[in-house]
């Protein structure tokens, strides 16, 4: 792209020796709902699309067409996005950004210092600059997905669209490289029933201070073990699914301002909660949340039991069996364990380490993680690989719902380009 700029900045300055008087190359190619479209924006969209293979195919005519739209459709939601007041903090976009570095870091085997260095020398820019132009794509990203989520809502496709949309997108679905097919028996450290016991009783008390007219918010600063102490136990709008299901089914039960009579449990500890508004799509509620922590008893004695399985683990069907009988993750131990495929450079930052230097059928050493033992097979291993839906029936439906979340958007962005006023002033 620099060269580009540098040609563009050449060609204007023969154009302003020839005919004595500046050219100005900056300007304005549309402006959309008062929000303008740069052309030096339009120009620089359009040299990334004529590179790709869709953008080569076309004409140039066409290629201007369609980067011209795409513009103006971000721009569209854009004005979406102002009209339905959708904030997101910066706080947000900084914790964004740091997960991104880290798990960027993670998935090169290398510390924050090196990767560092390699953005500096790679891309020539800071550490500090990197991060404000990361912020920037994921502040839009983000957006976006919240308009998104506020008009189209997530699409859970039938195994009919799942099965349509891979046979007519087969040929196109990206390939995998450089990939692993893992398993893992999962064994979440608990507490010992003596510690989940004595928790219970002091929330019983907090909920008995209640009763005697102690204000919620005061109990929940002095005593509520998480961040949302500072805010009396304020955790804000949740839409229903997205908190535990005992936390949900006890908020069911409450009004408006009620607190729930007995302490309710979850895999965090045990809660006092509290309803303090509803609308059409979520609840907002308040805690009170004291934590069930595991001792060093307890993580030795599910460590035992990790080196016990691996020593007992001969063969794929003994892990299989195992991770069925022991293993925590109920999004994977029906299944014996299976996790599925990963690109090397995709996996979760944490599994890299453990998985690094098996080979295929080898059984990982127990590894702590967020709070459990893990065991890790090495399945597989292929540097190519195409989808298929009897092992990637998860990634395919995913995409299936992205592709029907799409359509929905466009059919939207459609309707809200007539709503908006659109200027065209880009004349080549």
């Amino acid at each position: 792209m620099k060269k580009f700029y540098l040609a563009v900045v050449a060609l204007a300055g023969l154009v302003a020796s020839a005919f004595s008087a500046p050219v100005l190359m900056e300007g304005i190619a549309a402006i959309v709902d008062g929000k303008p479209i740069m052309r030096s924006e339009f120009l620089n969209n359009l040299y990334h699309f004529q590179e790709t293979p869709e953008g080569a195919a076309m004409t140039e005519e066409q290629q201007k067409q369609y980067v011209l739209d795409k513009l103006i459709e971000e721009k569209v939601l854009l004005s979406r996005i102002d009209r339905d007041s959708i904030v997101v903090g910066d706080a947000e976009i900084d914790q964004r950004v740091t997960a991104h570095l880290s798990q960027l870091a993670a998935s090169q085997n290398v510390n924050m210092a090196t990767l560092e260095k390699a953005i500096r020398s790679q891309l020539g820019v800071s550490m500090a600059q990197y991060r404000e132009q990361l912020a920037k794509q994921i502040r839009s990203h983000v957006e976006t997905q919240r308009v998104r989520q506020r008009h189209v809502g997530a699409v859970s496709p039938t195994k009919k669209e799942v099965d349509f949309f891979y046979q007519t997108y087969k040929d196109s679905l990206p390939r995998q490289y450089n990939c692993v097919q893992l398993s893992h028996i999962q064994l979440k450290i608990e507490p010992d029933s003596a510690i989940v016991d004595s928790v219970k009783r002091l929330a019983e008390n907090l909920v008995d201070s209640l009763n005697l007219g102690i204000k919620f918010e005061l109990l929940a600063k002095n005593h509520s073990q998480d961040s949302s102490a500072e805010k009396g136990g304020d955790l804000g709008y949740y839409r229903r699914g997205l908190l535990d299901p005992a936390f949900e089914r006890t908020l069911d039960l409450l009004k408006n301002g009620q607190y729930s009579s007995t302490p309710v449990k979850t895999d965090r500890g045990w809660h006092i909660v509290r309803v303090l508004g509803r609308k059409e799509d979520g609840v907002r509620s308040a805690h009170i949340l004291l934590r069930t922590i595991p001792t060093a008893a307890d993580s030795a004695r599910v460590l035992q039991l990790a080196d016990s399985l691996r020593a007992s683990i001969k063969t794929k069907d003994d892990f299989s069996a195992a991770a069925k009988k022991f293993s925590t993750d109920k999004s994977s131990n029906f299944a014996g364990g299976l996790l599925g495929w990963y690109q090397k450079n995709e996996m979760e930052p944490a599994y890299v380490d453990p998985v690094s230097n098996l080979n295929v059928g080898e059984v990982s050493e127990p590894v702590e993680i967020d709070g459990s033992y893990h065991l890790f097979r090495l399945d597989d291993s292929r540097q190519i690989r195409e989808l298929t839906l009897e092992e990637d029936y998860g990634k395919i439906e995913a995409m299936a719902a992205n592709h029907l979340e799409n359509e929905k958007l466009n059919a939207l962005l459609k309707k809200w380009r007539e709503e908006v006023h659109i200027e065209i002033r880009m004349t080549e």
